[in-house]
């Protein structure tokens, strides 16, 4: 048994520009400098936005100070089920 434990828990909350939770899974828009973007959140990762394209699930990668604007369009299904069973 060792004599010492440290367990180091990181919790990232990312909101849109409205304030509502995002989550993964969730369908967003997302504009960068005059483009709109229809997307799906994967999550933050060494510092970069990561999001999926909706048609064919290739990988996007942001930096969070180039997104001008963000909202989230639709919860993911599995964010969908716990907000009805509150």
């Amino acid at each position: 048994m060792a004599g010492l434990t440290v367990n180091e828990v990181t919790r990232i909350e990312v909101s849109d520009s409205e304030g509502k939770a995002m989550h993964q899974g969730d369908t967003i828009v997302l504009r960068i400098d005059t483009e709109d973007i229809l997307c799906v959140f994967e999550g933050i990762k060494s510092g970069y936005f990561i999001t999926k394209t909706c048609d064919d699930g290739i990988e996007n990668r942001y930096r969070v100070k180039s997104i001008k604007k963000s909202k989230v369009v639709k919860a993911a299904a599995s964010q969908d089920a716990e907000n009805k069973e509150e």
